[in-house]
């Protein structure tokens, strides 16, 4: 099997296990981000977790989305190794990535659990202290923040 129809069925997987998990406006919100997902050719991996997947950028794993069908919603973790400086970022979008950063011991279990992931990151152009390993976290995902954790997803990785 080539890469290209890989890609192509885990993407149809994605669509469908969003089909079937969720309703309304979380379900349209999802199938909008699939669509973005296709539409940049970013990869996605299932995992073992009940509803949950990884998306690749430029081969990087660079989130995870979990569908939750008993909550009907949708969480997306960005997984932050830089920002590269491609594209200008406006202060409200900095403003908006600032809001959702996850510091230790808020986030998925705190300093036991995250051992020596934890650790000083700067996220465009501001320092924190004790950031998760996974410090970008948007929970229920709505429409109205949809572009920008997209516009995110696509510099920071």
């Amino acid at each position: 099997m080539n890469l290209f129809s890989k890609t192509a069925k885990a993407q149809k997987k994605f669509e469908a296990a969003i089909k079937k998990a969720l309703t309304g406006g979380a379900r349209q919100t999802a199938l909008d981000f699939a669509a973005f997902l296709r539409a940049n050719d970013l990869k996605l991996e299932k995992l073992d977790i009940p509803g949950g997947w990884n998306v690749y950028v430029k081969g990087i794993n660079s989130a995870f989305v979990q569908i939750f069908r008993e909550r009907n919603n949708f969480n997306v973790v960005l997984h932050i190794s830089g920002y590269d400086g491609e594209g200008p970022v406006d202060d409200g979008l900095k403003a908006f990535a600032w809001a959702h950063v996850v510091t230790c011991p808020e986030g998925c279990g705190g300093p036991e659990f995250c051992g020596e992931s934890q650790n000083r990151r700067t996220i465009l152009g501001r320092e924190f202290e004790s950031t998760c390993q996974s410090p970008l976290v948007f929970l229920a995902l709505e429409a109205d923040d949809l572009a920008k954790v997209q516009k995110l997803l696509l510099l920071l990785h």
